[in-house]
């Protein structure tokens, strides 16, 4: 499996550029880092030393805010890879939703978007409440009875 520096130096040559010799260049770590804390879209802010160590693996548990912004970055570029935060930090999910219309069909909805990344910042108990309730709403209810219908047994 992919490791988050792995994936994240793929994207970084997935940018690439061809300049005006013929030559295909990679965005720097430096361009990148000031692009994304120059953004005006969000409040992140990040070193270039920072994104050198996300690359190199000595860093690898960024915030996701952090994740979220550099996402932004590469999804403003022309890229072939798949560009998310799920396929940032885990491959299996980025190519199962890559696969299956069905997954990118519901990944699309804003609201679904919004409850993964909030859930992503949570501690693993307390996504393990998120889905205790979840799968509560989820469970079939007996119908509602009609008007009229005598419910005493």
């Amino acid at each position: 499996m992919a490791t988050l520096a792995e994936r994240l130096n793929a994207w970084f040559a997935d940018a690439a550029t061809t300049d005006t010799v013929g030559r295909r260049r990679e965005p720097s770590t430096s361009e990148v880092a000031q692009a994304i804390s120059e953004d005006p879209s969000h409040d992140v802010t990040i070193s270039r030393s920072y994104l050198a160590a996300l690359r190199n693996g000595s860093q690898t548990n960024p915030t996701i805010s952090v994740l979220a912004a550099i996402v932004q970055y590469f999804r403003a570029r022309p890229m072939t890879l798949p560009v998310s935060v799920g396929a940032l930090i885990n491959e299996e999910t980025a190519a199962d939703a890559a696969d299956d219309p069905a997954w990118a069909s519901v990944l699309a909805d804003r609201q679904v978007r919004s409850i993964a990344m909030r859930a992503g910042g949570m501690t693993p108990e307390v996504r393990e409440q998120l889905l205790s309730i979840m799968d509560a709403l989820d469970a079939p209810r007996p119908p509602a009875p009609s008007p009229g219908e005598d419910t005493a047994r």
